[in-house]
């Protein structure tokens, strides 16, 4: 598992169109078009985290070539901090000219259930005034119910499938199977 986080904060590189680096974000990270104009309202996000030094550049060149101007963070212990890579001049002044508190608290955003407001994490939302613990317990009370569900519906097809295949084995033994109603007649040989 890897250190590094891939961070944008809404610059996109000289002569791109933002309305096109946001369809092609949306394309690339698979997101939606509401999630997508979210990454262009100047706040710092994590666009991906936990990976390796040569993922994290490799995606940041990606997002580059679609118009996004991204850095990577190493977000390792370590006794001296490294500062995040730009990946060219622009981004560089970019950097300069970041508030430093809002680059260590990047990670702290959390996304509103209810609104998908992004916010910095707080127990209420800012926008619509959820309790956001509540909104995660309820949200997880309802994944695990999905999970069960789908686990229920599972066993359910592969009990299905194991009685029709032993039910296929017992028809090839005693011939072909014949559709309910039907008897068979049997063959007398002069």
């Amino acid at each position: 598992m890897g250190t590094f986080q891939v961070l944008f904060s809404g610059d996109i590189a000289k002569g791109a169109d933002q309305a096109a680096v946001q369809a092609a974000l949306a394309a690339e990270l698979r997101i939606d078009e509401r999630k997508a104009r979210q990454l262009f309202q100047g706040r710092t996000v994590v666009i991906r985290n936990q990976l390796e030094e040569r993922d994290a550049l490799a995606l940041q060149q990606r997002l580059f070539d679609l118009g996004a101007v991204c850095r990577v963070k190493d977000v390792s212990v370590r006794d001296k901090p490294r500062t995040a890579t730009p990946i060219d001049r622009d981004a560089a002044r970019l950097e300069q000219k970041r508030d430093r508190t809002m680059r260590d608290i990047t990670a702290a955003f959390v996304e509103c259930p209810r609104c998908a407001h992004l916010q910095l994490e707080t127990s209420h939302c800012a926008r619509c005034g959820v309790d956001l613990v509540a909104a995660a317990a309820e949200k997880r009370r309802e994944d695990l119910l999905i999970e069960q569900q789908i686990r229920a519906l599972r066993a359910q097809r592969l009990a299905q499938s194991r009685a029709a295949q032993s039910q296929g084995a017992a028809a090839t033994a005693d011939g072909p199977r014949l559709p309910a109603g039907l008897v068979r007649k049997p063959v007398i040989k002069p």
